[in-house]
């Protein structure tokens, strides 16, 4: 069994511990984090990061958070392994990056593009002909329609619904439980059903 880093020690770290060990193929044998809470995390040894020196062993993200994700992929330069829980539902003509997860009773049906470093949280369905692009995160419960385009960074809330042929821009967040109607611009928030935008986010 291949031995595997983990960064991140927050509350993502203990799904994507049990992920990982439900694969089979690699062992969490240490987790990595700027600021330590626990000291450990079922039962792998959390220590802190000193500095932001290059990672050359397989590695995982235990980060909800797009933009930090995205930090630390910039650091990896060994394997990224994606994980797919055996619960999950992933077509064959599915087409998965490097450093994806998903996790418990999740869709990815077919011909769904998942671009690196993506999260598919617990019972979240991506529907056929639609692209996420990288480090973006498709939370619990939320439904995306067929032929969508997620851009870079974008974080589809909890139970929020993105209707079929919608384009979502880069660095986007989609409030929880928001249905979004029509196509939403680079940084904005959107919230409610139907999604409204609310304000800009992200500097682009």
């Amino acid at each position: 069994m291949k031995e595997i880093t983990i960064f991140g020690g927050g509350g993502h770290c203990y799904a994507l511990v049990a992920l990982i060990r439900a694969t089979n193929e690699y062992k969490p044998v240490i987790v990595l984090d700027k600021q330590p809470s626990e000291k450990d995390i079922l039962g792998v040894p959390v220590e802190k990061r000193k500095g932001r020196s290059p990672i050359t062993t397989p590695a995982a993200i235990a980060i909800g958070n797009n933009a930090i994700r995205k930090k630390i992929a910039e650091t990896l330069t060994g394997a990224c392994p994606s994980f797919v829980h055996d619960t999950a539902m992933v077509y064959s003509s599915a087409r998965i990056g490097k450093g994806v997860q998903v996790l418990p009773n999740a869709v990815v049906d077919a011909a769904v593009v998942l671009g690196d470093f993506t999260i598919v949280n617990n019972n979240a369905t991506v529907s056929h002909n639609t692209v996420v692009e990288n480090f973006c995160h498709i939370a619990i419960n939320a439904a995306v329609s067929g032929g969508c385009t997620i851009g870079e960074g974008t974080l589809v809330g909890a139970g929020s619904v993105i209707l079929p042929e919608i384009t979502i821009g880069k660095w986007v967040t989609i409030g929880a439980g928001a249905v979004v109607i029509e196509h939403v611009p680079d940084g904005a928030t959107v919230v409610g059903n139907p999604a409204r935008i609310i304000k800009k986010t992200h500097e682009l």
